[in-house]
């Protein structure tokens, strides 16, 4: 059976869009569709393996762990018109360079955060310039001298078994060479950085420091590169090693508080240079888009949950745990060593000095803590179940207030309805004098079937639920309608009775329009069919899973792109291996899929596809057959992508749910370019 094509429209509304205001502050759904973002100038990239990319925006020092894909994503948001996220995502998603929509979001958000990304009117983020710093010093001299003083310390330290501080002196010295050592190891690791054409920031002396010491701040070093962050570390650690071979060598006593400041500089439990060296080493650097989320629907703990269990870098984790062992074991060997005692011993000491008691108590205190932490945690939780149930029940009680849908309230919803939006202005103000205003409190019958059907509602405040009666006579729900939702046209245009009951669920107002009321001032400037069909198409998304929890704008959007079918039983509405123009979303009746002519699966009311085929500009999968007479809402494939594209909420379902069937993740996408989509 051939469909009708219905006609792309114009591609200027990809690519022109009014000039954006002035924006102070801007909530997650402005920001990801309706505001033109761009890349911001004083943007430096440093490449530190195939996979990573690290961004800096130099004027606020924001960095970014980004993926080559990552990257060209966000470089879409070039020069020129056409750069809300929508439009970027659509250009992205038609030029086969889609990355996942999660990460695309994430990334996004991040990015205009960080400032890479601005929009006119946006708030740029707080400057942090550098300091100049004029000293430089080579890496690779960095670097030979930090192995031969480290060769040289080990030597010395096996030659000269270490002491004790003896007086109060030996002390005071130990304490002014850790002071001495730290301060040298932040000057050398700063000019070994700004060496490397990495900027120094924040240079201070931290006078009120139990170690005074000079320190500054390093992180621009990854933007030299991995090799560059190493060699800061070595240079952080050099001057300490030096001091700990001279005390080896000429003040024995002086070791024992040095060698404990090195293995602070070690520690695997702070970002410690040692910390800083391994992680160049060995560890993958974490992507913004995979920690500290900030899109919403990210921060949900299932999603946390699974990026950190696909995301964990077990090779570091195995290297930092080793790391950890190997430090304790030195502090644990330096300590015994240092006290004449074996372990045996210091834990037959601690059993003489009835340690276990201490521990007991410690262990009791600590599990009573827990347990009165979880009874309270408890009793907070029934106390807000309890609060939220009463103002709930409060509320369902309360008829609501006339006063609270005005004359301009009434205007607003009949300008936004679906139905009416498109009447003349004249028109909707007669029927905004003409709707009568009903009040019903939760539990209410506003329609029964089988009652006469000389009106049509329209849901001003409240929630409803629509019903119809089985066979049994018991009543099944069908839809919810709230806000902006009509109910009641079936009956008044057919002429017929009511088809279904409805009932409020809370306190509600509808607007009422009589049939003559209709026949004046909205018969003569839209037919029949069409009411009925628009309303309808609302009602339907409003009950069927995939689109019951849409936003009331992403609704409309379907309704106003999306055209009824009617197929009769037997007809073929997509073939295997052929090219496939729309999306289906089965209406009624029932169809067969079906593979080399054996049926796979059944599809119902609410069930869709194509979505697959668009998204991959790839030939249709199955061949779909009416197994019944059924009816479809069909969209065009340009209209579908850009429907897709506006709502991320909705396009994050779709990429789920494509996933899903696919047995693999649908983005980054394969196929053919969109070529249509550029026409």
């Amino acid at each position: 059976m051939t469909l009708p094509s219905a006609p792309l429209p114009s591609d200027q509304s990809a690519r022109t869009v009014p000039s954006p205001p002035q924006f102070t502050q801007l909530d997650e759904t402005t920001l990801l569709s309706a505001v033109e973002l761009k890349c911001a100038a004083g943007i430096r990239v440093t490449t530190i393996s195939p996979d990573r990319i690290i961004i800096k925006h130099e004027r606020s020092r924001n960095y970014l762990t980004l993926t080559p894909s990552q990257w060209r994503a966000l470089k879409t948001f070039g020069p020129g018109p056409g750069r809300t996220v929508p439009q970027i995502l659509f250009r992205l998603i038609s030029d086969r360079d889609c990355i996942p929509l999660r990460e695309f979001y994430e990334t996004t958000l991040k990015a205009f955060r960080a400032g890479v990304l601005e929009c006119e009117g946006g708030t740029p983020p707080t400057e942090d310039p550098p300091t100049s710093w004029k000293w430089q010093i080579a890496g690779q001299w960095v670097r030979g001298l930090a192995l031969i003083i480290a060769i040289g310390t080990v030597a010395l330290l096996l030659l000269q078994p270490p002491q004790l501080p003896q007086h109060i002196g030996h002390l005071l010295s130990s304490w002014a060479a850790i002071c001495i050592a730290i301060s040298a190891g932040a000057w050398v690791a700063s000019a070994v950085v700004r060496n490397a054409h990495a900027e120094i920031y924040s240079p201070q002396f931290h006078w009120k420091a139990f170690f005074p010491r000079f320190s500054v701040d390093l992180d621009d070093a990854i933007m030299a590169g991995q090799s560059t962050v190493i060699t800061a570390g070595l240079a952080g650690l050099t001057p300490i090693l030096f001091a700990l071979g001279l005390s080896a060598g000429f003040a024995p006593q002086l070791v024992v508080p040095i060698f404990f400041a090195l293995l602070f500089l070690i520690s695997p439990f702070w970002a410690s240079p040692g910390l800083k060296i391994i992680r160049a080493l060995y560890a993958v650097p974490t992507l913004d888009s995979d920690r500290n989320f900030a899109f919403q629907p990210n921060q949900t703990l299932q999603y946390a949950f699974k990026t950190l269990t696909k995301k964990t870098d077990l090779r570091f984790f195995g290297i930092h745990a080793v790391l950890v062992f190997i430090w304790l074991g030195l502090m644990l060997a330096t300590g015994t060593l240092l006290l004449d005692a074996h372990a045996a011993t210091l834990w037959q000491t601690l059993l003489s000095a009835r340690g276990l008691q201490f521990t007991a108590l410690t262990l009791l205190v600590s599990l009573s803590l827990i347990v009165i932490s979880a009874l309270g945690a408890i009793a907070w939780l029934g106390y807000v179940i309890t609060r939220d149930w009463w103002y709930e029940k409060r509320r369902r009680t309360l008829l609501p207030e006339p006063a609270s849908v005005t004359s301009e309230t009434i205007a607003t919803l009949i300008a936004h309805s679906l139905l009416f939006k498109t009447l003349p202005p004249e028109n909707r103000t007669a029927l905004a004098t003409a709707a009568e205003t009903l009040l019903y409190p939760s539990g209410a019958t506003v329609l029964s079937e089988g009652d006469e059907g000389d009106k049509i509602f329209l849901v001003a405040t409240g929630r409803l639920e629509v019903m119809r009666e089985l066979e049994n006579g018991r009543l099944e729900s069908v839809a919810k309608l709230a806000c902006g939702d009509m109910f009641g046209e079936i009956a008044l245009l057919r002429g017929t009775l009511r088809t279904r009951s409805v009932r409020s669920l809370q306190p509600s107002v509808l607007l009422a329009f009589s049939r003559p009321v209709f026949e004046q001032l909205v018969f003569p400037k839209m037919s029949r069919e069409t009411i009925e069909l628009t309303i309808q198409k609302i009602a339907f998304l409003h009950r069927i899973p995939l689109s019951r929890n849409w936003a009331p704008h992403a609704m409309h959007a379907f309704a106003e792109n999306s055209f009824i079918q009617d197929f009769a039983k037997g007809s073929t509405l997509t073939s295997e291996n052929q090219y496939n123009e729309f999306f289906y979303l089965l209406y009624e009746g029932e169809l067969s899929v079906q593979r080399r002519k054996e049926e796979i699966a059944a599809l119902k009311i609410g069930d869709f596809f194509g979505e697959i085929s668009h998204l991959q500009n790839s030939d249709a999968t199955a061949t779909i057959v009416a197994r019944t007479p059924a009816r479809c809402l069909l969209m065009n494939k340009r209209d579908f992508l850009q429907f897709l594209v506006k709502d991320f909420m909705i396009s994050i379902t779709f990429e789920e749910i494509g996933s899903k069937r696919l047995g693999y993740p649908i983005f980054p996408l394969k196929g053919k370019s969109l070529d249509l989509l550029h026409g």
